[in-house]
């Protein structure tokens, strides 16, 4: 779902601001390698940039934004994330949904120090980041926070048929490890 959310979503957006251009407007670039990012805040700075733009403007920041206390801001990214949420829809899974971006980037802010001083690689900071992201995606998605909570459940089983290929596999290998020898020993007693 990642991958057809952001082509749908960053498609129609191109479409837009192609038609904005042609009739002599710029309306701007509303999506910036998003994927790429290396923190879920970085992926809001590329993600629907229009949006993210307005929820700073006219939410984040007139809540006091980051000029406040550290409590402060860190409710004040949660109840921003939440009016994203419910901006979206207003079903559960969209609160789960703005809820989780929200706590991601305090998280990330308590970290920070401490991640700075890791100097994790771009790469494993970008799969980190995109797995969070795909993970929140499934609340977006499902039709209801329950929905959610069984896709996610589901990601988590190991299907039948997998295993019984799993217990066929180590069969076949333990069957020609021991043809393997058998064949081995044969030939080293012959020669």
């Amino acid at each position: 779902y990642s991958f057809q959310i952001y082509c749908d979503f960053s498609g129609y957006s191109d479409m837009a601001t192609g038609l904005a251009r042609y009739m002599g407007f710029d309306a701007g670039r509303n999506f910036d390698h998003p994927y790429l990012a290396q923190s879920v805040g970085d992926f809001w700075r590329r993600w629907h940039i229009s949006l993210s733009s307005w929820l700073r403007d006219y939410v984040y920041i007139p809540l006091g934004g980051s000029r406040v206390a550290l409590p402060r801001i860190y409710l004040n990214l949660v109840v921003t994330f939440l009016v994203s949420g419910i901006w979206h829809g207003a079903g559960w899974h969209f609160v789960i949904w703005g809820l989780l971006h929200g706590l991601c980037l305090c998280v990330e802010r308590m970290l920070k120090p401490w991640a700075q001083k890791l100097k994790i690689v771009p790469a494993v900071r970008i799969a980190v980041t995109f797995c969070l992201v795909s993970f929140a995606w499934v609340f977006f998605r499902a039709g209801s926070a329950g929905e959610a909570l069984a896709v996610l459940r589901k990601l988590g089983e190991i299907p039948r048929e997998l295993l019984q290929l799993k217990q066929d596999a180590r069969g076949i290998c333990l069957l020609s490890s021991c043809g393997g020898f058998a064949g081995f020993a044969q030939r080293k007693g012959a020669g």
